[in-house]
């Protein structure tokens, strides 16, 4: 898969590499990130594991995994992944996105998904992108509908987590009709 480097004026989108995972994990200890999250960075290991997997991933042109770099200070503040990127049916899913809860509420989220749509829609010439979450999760839910995502439904009983809990899984998409207007609107929160 092309390496892929993506710039905004607030963040880096790089791709994952093994120096990543000190930084990642540190970037990670806070343990509300992982309330919702299917995938957890819990310990060392598991940060390890998590960017080893990430890489495997990219290399088997499964998924595309970024580390999120801040460009006030270059720090790593949280990771996304283009993922399931099928060429064929021009689709992919933004997703195992998440940050540092010192970026919450910031325009690091909103950075970041313009990029990788902008990408999808307008270099790859997707159809669709899709976003997956937790029934459960109300603050990602709510940043997927501010994007302008629209809500397709509930695949009930999807995913079992970590904690032995299975989630009902939201998926919500943007179609390449619908992405001039979201990107105006992303353009528009960014300006602010």
């Amino acid at each position: 898969m092309e390496h892929l480097e993506l710039y905004g004026k607030h963040v880096i989108l790089t791709p994952m590499m093994e120096h990543h995972i000190e930084p990642l994990y540190a970037a990670s200890l806070p343990s509300e990130i992982w309330e919702w999250s299917a995938t957890k960075i819990l310990s060392y290991e598991e940060a390890i594991s998590y960017v080893k997997e990430g890489i495997r991933a990219r290399e088997q042109e499964l998924h595309h995994p970024f580390v999120v770099l801040d460009r006030t200070d270059d720090s790593v503040v949280g990771s996304t992944s283009l993922r399931n990127i099928h060429f064929h049916n021009q689709s992919l899913e933004i997703g195992a996105t998440w940050y540092h809860p010192d970026k919450w509420r910031t325009a690091i989220n909103t950075e970041c998904k313009y990029l990788l749509l902008q990408h999808a829609f307008e270099k790859w010439q997707m159809k669709r992108v899709e976003f997956r979450t937790d029934e459960c999760n109300k603050r990602s839910r709510a940043a997927i509908t501010r994007l302008g995502a629209l809500e397709e439904g509930i695949l009930r009983m999807e995913k079992k987590l970590q904690d032995g809990r299975i989630r009902n899984t939201v998926v919500y998409s943007i179609l390449e009709h619908e992405w001039p207007s979201v990107k105006r609107n992303l353009e528009a929160f960014l300006e602010r």
